[in-house]
C-alpha cells in the first residue's frame, strides 16, 4: 500500500491489520468492461475543488475507450425543475437551479454512442436500468470515475461487486469535497471491493483489449416526451 493517497491517514495498527488479512490484494481486470462515470456534472465542477482535475485525469481514458469500442456510461441526477422529488443526493440538499447542477460537464458530453442513466440515490444501480444495460451488453465488470468518492462511487462500487462484477477504480479521475473522506473510501474500497489504479494505466490497459466487443447504440435524435417539463410547459 506504500505511495497510496490514504498513507497518510491510516495508522501502524491498521497497516498490520491489513497485512495480518491479506487486505488488498490485486484482483481480476473485467475482459468486458465498460467506463463508468458518475457524477460528473455541472453542480459538482462548481462546487468540489477536486472536480476538475478529476474530469482532466478520465478524459484520456473516455477517449481511449471510445476508440477500443467500449461502452462509456454516464449516470448523472435526474429531478424536477421544482426539485419536490429529490429532497437531497449524497447528503447534499438541492441547489437553487437543479437542472443547471445535473447538467453534464461541457468538457464530457455523451457521444451519440454512450448511455445515459439518471439516478436519484447515491448507487449508480439503485432503482435505475444500469445492470439490465450492462446484461444487455454483456459486460463482467465496469471501470469507474467520478464522484463523490465516499458517496455515489462508493455506493456504486459495493452494489457492483454485490452483483458479481469485477471493478476497477480510475483513482485519480475521483473527486470528493473531503480529502479525507476521498482517502478512506478509496482505502476501504481497494482492500475489500475493487482496484484502484491511474486513469492512465487504465486507458493503456484498455488499449490491449479486443476491439469492437459491445453492439453499441447507433445514436439518434432523442424524440421521447418530456416527463418532467419546465414551470412554463406545464398544462394549466
Amino acid at each position: 500500500m506504500t505511495g497510496k493517497i490514504w498513507d497518510d491517514f491510516i495508522t501502524e495498527r491498521d497497516r498490520k491489520v491489513f497485512a495480518a488479512a491479506g487486505y488488498g490484494v490485486r484482483g481480476t481486470l473485467p475482459a468486458r468492461p465498460a467506463l463508468l462515470l458518475v457524477g460528473f456534472n455541472q453542480g459538482n465542477l462548481d462546487t468540489i475543488p477536486s472536480a476538475q482535475a478529476a474530469l482532466d485525469a478520465v478524459r484520456p481514458l473516455v477517449t481511449a475507450a471510445r476508440a477500443q469500442g467500449l461502452p462509456v456510461i454516464h449516470a448523472t441526477g435526474a429531478t424536477r425543475p421544482d426539485a419536490w422529488d429529490r429532497p437531497q443526493e449524497d447528503g447534499r440538499a438541492a441547489g437553487a437551479d437543479p437542472l443547471a447542477e445535473t447538467a453534464f460537464a461541457e468538457a464530457l458530453q455523451p457521444a451519440p454512442t454512450d448511455i445515459v442513466i439518471r439516478r436519484q440515490a447515491p448507487s449508480a444501480f439503485f432503482d435505475s436500468d444500469l445492470m439490465s444495460l450492462l446484461n444487455l451488453l454483456g459486460a463482467d465488470g465496469i471501470v469507474i470515475a467520478g464522484g463523490a468518492t465516499a458517496g455515489a462511487l462508493r455506493a456504486t462500487v459495493i452494489d457492483a461487486f454485490s452483483l458479481n462484477l469485477r471493478v476497477a477504480i480510475a483513482e485519480d479521475a475521483c473527486f470528493d469535497a473531503w480529502e479525507a473522506s476521498h482517502a478512506m473510501a478509496l482505502c476501504d474500497l481497494q482492500a475489500k471491493y475493487a482496484d484502484p489504479l491511474s486513469a492512465a494505466g487504465l486507458a493503456d490497459w484498455v488499449a490491449t483489449l479486443p476491439g469492437d466487443m459491445f453492439a453499441l447504440p447507433k445514436g439518434c435524435a432523442d424524440k421521447r416526451l418530456d416527463l418532467m417539463p419546465a414551470y412554463g410547459k406545464i398544462p394549466r
